[in-house]
């Protein structure tokens, strides 16, 4: 039976209890604030995170881990396993992928399999599950990376945030640059598309608004027929997310839905009150 080790980067936002569950290997990013340097859930929580950022005045920036990072657990992970399934945060909001594939390539014919998640948050998440699920079950290295590949094109992922400010002052705001400058009671419906935040719609009204077009669309998004597994993830919107997921389960039909919390890159990126929706089809 194949034992394949499972990578993934922190800005993958799973619950703590299944990366060590399923014995998930997790690379920082990090986080500054001005000088000092955090790496991200190893010295920074997601609770310590928001309250520096409502208490700081300098605005947090964050940078991917070095090749030298991924190489030193590749050898590692190499060093015990049959193989490695890498799998990151898109390459068009970050170089942590580019780090991961320059350390793959140090290692010559070792079985190190980087993969460009073209996601974010718990949707890279979600996509580390089924590897983890499947390097569980025994499944080879090829097929693992052939269903977190195909996993790729059938995520969804659908979110709002309370401002565009945290986007598009660290220049992640990507084709959504269409809704800087609408008025106040115009509420940005994103998604990510081709790996990169892409507008979807502008909800006119409340958040409670806006929060039940967020399940619509997810409704609208999902396979006629098929069971889905699911995450909602939110930045300091608990008792959202817990109304949030009861919709989701209520409008959806899902085997597994989980809720998450924003970490601090992707916190850096989309702020406070960012609440989000993703999932993919079982099979």
């Amino acid at each position: 039976m194949a034992k394949i080790a499972i990578v993934t980067d922190s800005t993958a936002d799973l619950p703590p209890h299944l990366y060590s569950e399923y014995g998930i290997t997790v690379v920082p990013l990090l986080v500054h604030f001005g000088d000092e340097v955090y790496r991200d859930g190893v010295d920074l929580s997601s609770e310590g995170f928001y309250a520096k950022l409502t208490s700081s005045n300098v605005l947090p920036r964050t940078s991917q881990p070095s090749p030298h990072d991924f190489q030193v657990v590749y050898e590692d992970l190499v060093s015990r396993s049959d193989g490695v399934v890498s799998i990151h945060l898109s390459s068009k909001l970050s170089g942590t992928f580019q780090s991961a594939v320059i350390a793959a390539g140090t290692l010559k014919g070792a079985p190190v399999r980087v993969i460009d998640g073209r996601l974010a948050s718990a949707a890279t998440g979600l996509l580390v599950l089924e590897a983890a699920r499947m390097a569980r079950a025994g499944a080879g290295i090829d097929d693992i990376v052939a269903r977190v590949e195909h996993l790729i094109g059938e995520m969804k992922v659908f979110f709002t945030v309370d401002t565009l400010e945290y986007l598009e002052k660290n220049g992640r705001i990507g084709k959504a640059t269409a809704f800087l400058g609408t008025l106040l009671s115009i509420r940005p419906l994103l998604w990510i598309d081709d790996g990169e935040v892409a507008p979807y719609e502008k909800v006119r009204g409340s958040r409670q608004k806006i929060l039940a077009r967020l399940v619509a669309v997810a409704k609208e998004h999902a396979p006629a027929g098929k069971k889905l597994r699911a995450a909602v993830i939110h930045a300091v919107s608990p008792d959202e997310a817990s109304v949030l997921k009861d919709a989701v389960e209520r409008d959806l039909a899902c085997e597994e839905i989980f809720i998450t919390t924003v970490g601090p890159v992707i916190g850096s990126h989309a702020g406070p009150g960012t609440i989000a929706i993703a999932f993919h089809p079982v099979d």
